[in-house]
């Protein structure tokens, strides 16, 4: 951690031996802390309203001798003793599979997939039919995610030579320097129609203007800064709208974010008017980092909604149906994969970055190739 620190939260030239025979244990250490203590919270959430019953209980003289008298009977002792052995033998497997769990965890955290959809835009001209997208989010150049990684990640992105490239979001963890390994690995992304992208609320966590300058000017990427772009594709109009996010992680709507959200909406609406095309007819793409608010954002009726930050739940411990357990679980009920909201359909994205720690558990990292149908 005062590595860490004192680098600015950076690993940009940290050594490679540095990071695989110090860091990873560490991480993987810190993982296990992490499901240990979740275990023995639950457990004193579960035992708490039996252990304060029996503090107040031993409060009254009657019931304290009742206790006192209960408590010194063979059986109960016998119970008592086998139940703290139980104890000790759980702990040491839940110790045991944490541990193992970590490894794996942080071990796979880069074992990506390739996910392949088609999505179906009603109207869509037949002339767009059969676009493809590429969407990469979440990617968290920083203390996880390094050059060489991203080098490969670049690679495997423009071997799906997809027609679009998008990246709503998470450029950089938390420092305006981790752009430039971005910037050096992201320079060389091709499409053949263009490469979209936006700012995501962890690109605010320093100098949002420092990042979007270094991308601008030194990667392929046009990053729309709450702005839109038409494109003509076969002589027919397609329209990518790109909202930039807050530095907020919460799903609490803000004000800021959803102003941002209508003005691009509203000058969208105006540039395709003096442009003489109707606002419902043009296929919009909307990149919106956050998809808390797609029931809000769906109102403006943008065809294809792609978004990102929820990571999947990236440590998820369960998957019941639509129930995803897991932090980002409890906060929204948009997770990752396809929605709809009325003439609306968003795509979340798991993202190929990690935050807090290196492991993802059941919820594998993502590059997505869509296909618009």
């Amino acid at each position: 951690y005062l590595y860490l620190f004192a680098k600015g939260f950076s690993s940009a030239d940290m050594p490679q031996w540095l990071y695989n025979s110090v860091f990873m244990p560490f991480y993987i250490y810190q993982t296990a802390m992490l499901f240990i203590g979740l275990y023995l919270f639950v457990g004193k959430v579960i035992k708490a309203p039996f252990a304060l019953a029996y503090i107040v209980l031993k409060k009254f003289k009657t019931t304290h001798s009742v206790l006192e008298r209960f408590s010194n009977k063979k059986t109960v002792k016998k119970i008592n003793y086998s139940r703290r052995m139980f104890i000790k033998s759980s702990a040491a497997l839940v110790s045991g599979y944490a541990f193992i769990g970590s490894t794996l965890g942080v071990l796979n955290s880069d074992d990506y997939e390739i996910i392949r959809k088609e999505i179906l835009i009603p109207g869509l001209p037949a002339e767009l039919k059969g676009l493809t997208i590429t969407l990469v989010c979440d990617i968290h150049s920083g203390p996880f995610m390094r050059e060489n990684l991203m080098r490969e990640y670049v690679e495997v992105i423009n071997d799906l030579k997809s027609d679009f490239i998008f990246i709503p979001g998470d450029i950089t963890n938390s420092n305006k320097n981790e752009v430039h390994p971005f910037a050096s690995a992201f320079k060389d992304l091709k499409a053949g129609k263009g490469i979209y992208g936006t700012l995501g609320n962890h690109d605010y966590f320093s100098d949002p203007e420092y990042i979007a300058n270094v991308v601008m000017n030194e990667t392929p990427i046009n990053l729309l800064r709450n702005d839109s772009k038409i494109i003509s594709v076969n002589n027919k109009e397609i329209c990518i709208v790109g909202v930039e996010d807050t530095r907020q992680s919460g799903a609490n709507p803000d004000p800021v974010l959803m102003n941002y959200f209508q003005s691009t909406m509203d000058n969208t609406r105006k540039k395709l008017s003096e442009s003489n095309l109707d606002y419902n007819s043009v296929p919009k793409i909307l990149l919106f980092h956050k998809p808390y608010f797609f029931d809000i954002i769906s109102k403006e009726s943008p065809q294809l909604v792609l978004s990102g930050h929820t990571h999947g739940g990236q440590v998820v411990l369960a998957k019941l149906g639509n129930i995803n357990i897991s932090f980002a679980g409890a906060i929204s009920k948009y997770i990752s994969g396809i929605y709809e909201s009325g003439k609306s359909t968003m795509y979340v994205s798991r993202g190929i970055g990690s935050v807090l720690l290196p492991v993802r558990v059941n919820c594998a990292p993502e590059i997505t190739q869509i296909t618009l149908v």
